[in-house]
């Protein structure tokens, strides 16, 4: 898993989606787009849609600028991939796109249930864990990595295409995130 950078223009400062209702207006309707594209087999477009031309100041417009060029490379990577929904996650999780890939993930979670509704609940929690590094949320982020933790150890081979997302390096580097070695604390 990509290491979190909070100096990449994708994390402006200023553009807070927890505090910040505007960020997070921009953030889930851009969101909602790309899990469109990807769920029509489409490339995301070049331009701001229409309904965000009146976000134009930093941090507004760096975002936007910065989530459209990465879902554009993400999109061209993740419809090349596979019909996985696990491995266009992949994808995602690769460009640092962590909010988006819980976004992707919460509709075959939904539909899920038994072990494997467990396990992307767990692969869900691990997305989250990354949101709240790059905002800065760090003992957020450890509580929900023991969760995910948790959840990955006992239920990660129920989530399926196993080859998509490597759940022990996903789980070593969770451990690492919360200063454990061997999760016994986790």
């Amino acid at each position: 898993m990509p290491a979190i950078d909070p100096n990449h223009p994708g994390h402006a400062k200023g553009f807070d989606p927890f505090c910040d209702r505007p960020s997070r207006t921009v953030r889930n309707m851009l969101s909602d787009m790309l899990r469109d594209c990807l769920a029509h087999g489409e490339i995301f477009p070049g331009d701001p849609p229409q309904s965000l031309q009146h976000y134009s100041r930093a941090p507004y417009r760096d975002f936007i600028r910065d989530r459209i060029a990465r879902y554009r490379k993400a999109t061209r990577e993740a419809l090349e991939a596979s019909d996985s929904l696990l491995a266009r996650t992949a994808v995602l999780w690769r460009h640092g796109l962590y909010f988006e890939a819980h976004e992707v993930l919460e509709s075959q979670w939904l539909a899920s249930s038994g072990d494997q509704r467990e396990g992307l609940k767990g692969l869900i929690q691990a997305a989250g864990v990354y949101v709240h590094r790059e905002a800065g949320h760090h003992a957020a982020a450890a509580g929900l990595a023991r969760k995910a933790i948790y959840r990955l150890r006992r239920f990660g081979d129920a989530i399926g295409d196993q080859q998509a997302i490597d759940i022990k390096a996903l789980l070593e580097d969770l451990l690492q995130l919360t200063g454990s070695t061997d999760g016994a604390d986790a």
